[in-house]
């Protein structure tokens, strides 16, 4: 498991981008291509969105160079065909659409298995938007409830669309044994790389607040 700082993330040759939502005045979609392999193309991962979205993001990602893109719905395709294509991308984007528990629930299973499988491999995953916050070992339901994540990052919960990771996060840190809470304003986005790299793309805006595990109380950083 990758460790920088208080990061820790799952093991593979891939990039993991976790994007607070997309601004097309930033050059987060534009760095994560940067970093993809030559070969295998981008896959968008539709959560329950519909197709004009998926349109929107695989023609931009086109105008900033990556080849033509297919869509890959995780709601209606057959669990083979979701692994097997998500396993031929060089850069997978997980779209926004719906909650973060919804999207939670519609990744679980063959998705999960896919995405895995193309990190391992050497794929970068893009998670924009709500999406974001499924990567880490939290999601805050509908109802404000804790659930596990994903996991692929360790004891983080990821607040997507949020520049103030402790004044959003304070009850919740003092509440729960979280270790750390990452906010990331729209148009920045963290990225995790396979030999520990750990960047700060496009805006800027990833600020960090502590839980009780790693501080006496919620304090925030900036990164």
């Amino acid at each position: 498991m990758p460790e920088r700082n208080i990061f820790r993330w799952i093991e593979g040759r891939g990039w993991l981008v976790l994007s607070g939502g997309a601004d097309f005045n930033s050059d987060v979609r534009a760095l994560a291509l940067a970093r993809a392999a030559a070969d295998g193309g981008v896959a968008y991962v539709s959560t329950g969105g519909g197709p004009e979205e998926a349109e929107r993001v695989l023609e931009d990602m086109e105008d900033l160079g990556a080849p033509a893109g297919y869509l890959v719905d995780v709601t209606s395709e057959d669990d083979r065909t979701v692994v097997s294509r998500l396993t031929d991308a060089a850069v997978v984007v997980v779209g926004p659409a719906g909650s973060a528990e919804a999207i939670r629930s519609s990744l679980l299973g063959a998705a999960a298995e896919g995405l895995q499988t193309a990190f391992e491999n050497g794929a970068v995953i893009l998670a924009e938007g709500q999406s974001a916050m499924v990567f880490g070992e939290w999601v805050v339901r509908d109802s404000g409830e804790l659930v596990n994540g994903l996991e692929w990052v360790a004891g983080s919960l990821i607040a997507p669309g949020v520049t103030n990771a402790a004044a959003w996060a304070r009850e919740v840190l003092l509440a729960q044994t979280l270790e750390y809470v990452v906010g990331i304003g729209a148009g920045s986005a963290l990225a995790l790389g396979p030999d520990g790299e750990v960047e700060i793309w496009g805006k800027g805006e990833v600020t960090v607040a502590l839980g009780q595990s790693l501080t006496s109380g919620p304090k925030e950083t900036g990164q």
